[in-house]
């Protein structure tokens, strides 16, 4: 067993118990202090000791070598720890640390009075004797005492548990990224600009340690271009915030009221209250649009539920939901909507005095066995207009001649179809014309990108979210020429974006990720790529982190198709080393996006130690239609393949890739390719599934989705006209194949994806042998989104790769100990 011991005096540093040889650098272990003007008693004795001391180790951590930190008026710096300690008081010492895997041991504290003991800003343990346990990554040593006992001399002595668990305190000048940064980190989340473009709503969400689950979320009004704030909300935050036309005025909801600021004295009325469940503001010229939601209250007293229909088992639908105006200047009401079903409003034309809105009554004749109607309400007398009924319908937007829609490939008849020869996806989004006299035309047809959402401009031209392969920008469709232009927004992946549609030339404003860029928000003008830096969260929180390189990795599948995908190469990363390599994919309708951090944190599985290969196989939108379609009716069929055939090009171009130790994982429908792939290949050494399906029909029959889903995925196919691909391509029914060990993961509260359907598969192969786990995360729906529950998960997942590909048990044995006794 291996241990080392730091032992400093007022002149010297020795070293002792360095069995394996390293020497450590006087001038990376610093300390401030003795500090005076704050008593020790005041840090450890006082009923709000606890915060103190917290608060003071934030402030600590943001102190880097060099830099100056004002204490009560006095002034202090990290200084080398061998400085001579001048006078009596509290003292604070830092040390950076480096592992290279999971790293546990006992830290030694000597010659210091009341030693606490700080790992990465938290609380470890008031004592002398702390037990540590590190993820591989960097790590912040922070100690305060009360101050330095007069007759022994500072030191610290770390005991490994064992020869494996080694401490490396070379600081670097940077970081490796951590998780806490990938979820901490603040970053935007809505984006509100004026329609004249000078004046920006802008919320952030971030999370402190100290807070838990419960996130820092603020609101500003801020002035542009010099990005000022105007005015803040931190609690009672503002919602559903929408612009007046001339921009002098903004109303949100709040408190249950709707409210209008007013931009030139930011005062604030209240224009309507006792309003719960109210969302969906719009102007209409001097009124306000707004939908209102009565939740369906059950009967306490019954002891059971009769369903009405398919759609009960979503939590939210008998909530009904129809449409108010509210006249602004004398707060009066009307109900615009009364409809036993929700009544959803999509746009407003004041000029013509009109609504565009939807319903959708129960109605399971055709795939995807729902239906939604378009209809256009006329306010002088409330009367209704049916436009029309869809089954592949997303959303519509007024035009001066006419309306834009979107709605998948199969719209009217398939009149958004490239080839009707083929299948398609009805989630490839196409966007459409729809002229005054009701004649439709696709707009679309010959565009591969995916279309998601659309904002109309002054000019009628329409600015588009759309899937591009893994990249999500934005397209500005011109409706003269008919033509899609991409937008030079800066980032791989458009997180939000507000348009001001006012001004000849529109002003926008965008936020978002590139796969190894963190969070950055412009102002610019469509017509010009310069760009005015409003946000940058490379600035604020990764400044001194170092990430590894990200290569794209394409190859052909056997039918000639290009399967896209990328590569994540570790942080410091050496080609003449062996690595091991985790495979990522969906396989479902949608690709992977770049996105920079997520529930799939691909930089930090790079930072320990892992090469990271994501692919796009057959079946993604934004790829066209051809390629989308082959999601129908597969089940894993063509992803499978490429995601086989993939891995092993993957391995042929990477050699410093140990061919023996590759994982894989997926989540929901990843999570369903995870297993299948278990039965069809052993060229994996581990693999986990998240919430993964594995039984189609269950999926089918019970998961939230489930129907709905599979009136796309598995189009015109049920349990009792295609057997074969209900039971053949579901994984449960070939667990026999299995041989790769498998880490099964699953909220307990899913709805979407039942825990059931991991159970099946746990019990299939702990019946037949086989080695697996499974791990329930309580309380949590298909995403686990809570900051703690989050962290668990993460740890989970590569403590399972780290025992399965590096051979590193300890960290697995850490969290769920009762392995390590069977």
């Amino acid at each position: 067993m291996k241990a080392f011991s730091l032992v400093f005096t007022s002149l010297a540093m020795a070293v002792s118990g360095m069995a394996f040889g390293v020497d450590i650098d006087a001038k990376y272990i610093q300390r401030i202090g003795p500090v005076t003007q704050v008593s020790a008693t005041a840090l450890s004795k006082s009923a709000q000791a606890d915060a103190l001391r917290t608060n003071l180790v934030a402030k600590l951590s943001q102190v880097q070598r060099g830099d100056k930190v004002k204490l009560f008026n006095q002034t202090f710096s990290w200084q080398a720890a061998t400085a001579k300690a001048e006078g009596e008081g509290w003292l604070a010492y830092q040390l950076p640390v480096a592992t290279k895997r999971f790293t546990q041991g006992t830290l030694t504290v000597n010659g210091l009075e009341n030693p606490q003991v700080y790992l990465n800003g938290q609380l470890v343990k008031s004592a002398d004797k702390v037990e540590l346990a590190l993820a591989n990554g960097d790590h912040q040593l922070i100690l305060l005492a009360d101050g330095a006992q007069k007759d022994v001399s500072f030191s610290l002595d770390w005991q490994g548990k064992s020869d494996a668990d080694e401490l490396d305190f070379a600081a670097q000048k940077t970081q490796r990224v951590s998780a806490e940064q990938l979820f901490d980190s603040k970053v935007i989340n809505n984006l509100t600009l004026s329609p004249n473009g000078k004046y920006l709503l802008q919320s952030t969400i971030e999370y402190q340690a100290a807070q838990g689950d419960k996130p820092i979320q603020v609101t500003e009004l801020r002035k542009l271009p010099d990005n000022s704030v105007m005015y803040r909300w931190q609690e009672s935050r503002p919602s559903s915030a929408v612009w007046s036309d001339d921009s002098k005025q903004l109303a949100f909801v709040a408190n249950k009221q709707i409210q209008l600021l007013n931009v030139a004295d930011l005062s604030v009325d209240v224009i309507a209250t006792e309003l719960d469940n109210v969302s969906g503001l719009q102007w209409f010229g001097d009124s306000l649009l707004f939908s209102w939601e009565k939740p369906f209250k059950a009967d306490d007293k019954a002891t059971s539920k009769r369903f009405q229909a398919l759609e009960d088992r979503w939590s939210y639908w008998r909530n009904n939901s129809q449409l108010y105006q509210v006249d602004v200047a004398s707060g009066l009401i009307r109900q615009l909507t009364d409809n036993s079903i929700t009544s959803s409003l999509l746009d407003s034309n004041a000029n013509k005095g009109t609504l565009l809105l939807t319903r959708s009554p129960v109605d399971y004749k055709q795939p995807a066995h729902g239906i939604t109607q378009l209809i256009e309400l006329k306010l002088s007398d409330l009367s209704e207009t049916l436009i029309g009924e869809y089954r592949s319908f997303s959303g519509a937007l007024y035009a001066d001649d006419g309306m834009y829609i979107t709605a998948g490939p199969r719209f009217m008849g398939g009149l958004g179809m490239q080839d009707t020869s083929i299948e398609v996806n009805d989630y490839d989004g196409q966007l459409y014309w729809r002229d005054t006299k009701g004649n439709v035309s696709a707009l679309s047809k010959n565009f591969d990108p995916a279309i998601g959402s659309m904002t109309k401009l002054g000019n009628d031209d329409l600015l588009l979210t759309v899937t591009e392969g893994d990249r999500s920008p934005l397209y500005l469709f011109d409706k003269s020429q008919k033509r899609f232009s991409k937008v030079d927004t800066g980032v791989d992946m458009v997180d939000g974006f507000s348009v001001a549609t006012k001004l000849s030339t529109p002003l926008l404003v965008v936020a978002g990720t590139s796969a190894t860029v963190p969070q950055k928000a412009y102002s610019m003008s469509l017509n010009s790529s310069r760009k005015q830096v409003l946000f940058d969260s490379q600035q604020q929180s990764y400044a001194n982190t170092r990430l590894g390189k990200i290569e794209d990795f394409d190859f052909t599948n056997q039918h000639g198709h290009n399967i896209d995908g990328r590569v994540y190469l570790p942080t410091d990363y050496d080609a003449n080393k062996k690595y091991p390599a985790l495979v990522y994919y969906y396989g479902g309708t949608s690709p992977v996006g770049r996105h920079f951090t997520g529930r799939w944190p691909f930089n930090l599985w790079a930072a320990q130690g892992y090469v990271v290969y994501v692919l796009q196989p057959n079946g993604a939108t934004g790829y066209g239609q051809a390629f989308s379609g082959r999601h129908v009716n597969a089940w894993g069929k063509y992803s499978a393949d490429d995601i086989i055939a993939g891995t092993k090009a993957f391995l042929n171009a990477y050699p410093s890739v140990d061919g023996k130790r590759v994982g894989n994982m997926g989540a929901s429908y990843g999570g369903f390719m995870t297993m299948y792939l278990a039965t069809q290949t052993d060229i994996f050494a581990a693999s986990m599934s998240h919430a993964g399906i594995s039984n189609l029909s269950s999926y089918w029959g019970h998961g939230w989705w489930g129907y709905g889903y599979s009136g796309v995925a598995s189009r015109g196919s049920f349990p009792w006209n295609n057997q074969a691909l209900y039971v053949e391509q579901s994984p449960l029914y070939q667990a026999d194949k299995i041989t790769t060990p498998l880490l099964l993961i699953h909220g307990n509260a899913d709805t979407n994806v039942p825990v059931g359907e991991s159970h099946y598969m746990y019990t299939a192969l702990k019946l037949l042998g086989k080695e697996v786990e499974l791990v329930e995360f309580n309380d949590q729906d298909h995403h686990i989104n809570t900051r703690q529950a989050r962290f668990d998960w993460w740890n989970t997942t590569m403590a399972w790769f780290d025992m399965k590909l590096k051979n590193e048990p300890q960290w697995w044995n850490s969290l769920y100990p009762e392995t390590a006794k069977q």
